[in-house]
Formats: C-alpha cells, structure tokens, sequence
C-alpha cells in the first residue's frame, strides 16, 4: 500500500478531480435541463461526460505506466552528449 505523500496516492488525486468534474456534467447538471428538447440535451451531456472520462482516464492511466519507453543507438547518444556539451561515452 502506498503511503500519504508518494507519488503513487499522489497519482490518484488527478483521477478524483476529474472524475468529479465529469460527475457532475454527466450526473448533475442533466437534472436542471428545461425546454422542449430536455431528453435529447440529457443524452448528449450524459454521452459526453463518459466520452470525455473514459478517453481521458485512459490517456492519463497510460502515461503513468508507459509500456515501452526511448531507444537510443549509441551513436545517437553519444551525437546529443557531444552537442549539448556533456562529458563524452
């Protein structure tokens, strides 16, 4: 179990604020809808706030733990340490 304060329980924050902005678009605000197309705008706000949750949780779930990480050829490294004025491989 991670521990107040690391980066693994501060991770989860984002998740929780977001999730509660589109908690309340999707969930919230649809019940003070008036008008004659009240049905058809519930839908769309409801549709969009998973839409939008669901691509972003996935997104942001995905640069947390990245599957495959930066391939360097030792000639490219060795190129970008002699540019950028670091100590030599």
């Amino acid at each position: 179990m991670a521990s107040y304060g690391s980066a693994e329980a501060m991770a989860v924050v984002p998740v929780i604020v977001v999730t509660a902005v589109w908690v309340i678009v999707g969930g919230v605000i649809p019940f003070f809808i008036k008008g004659q197309n009240k049905r058809l705008i519930q839908t769309m706000l409801v549709l969009t706030a998973v839409c939008c949750w669901l691509f972003w949780v996935c997104a942001y779930f995905c640069q947390l733990n990245p599957l495959i990480g930066p391939e360097l050829s030792l000639e490219a490294l060795k190129a970008a340490v002699k540019e950028w004025g670091g100590r030599t491989v």
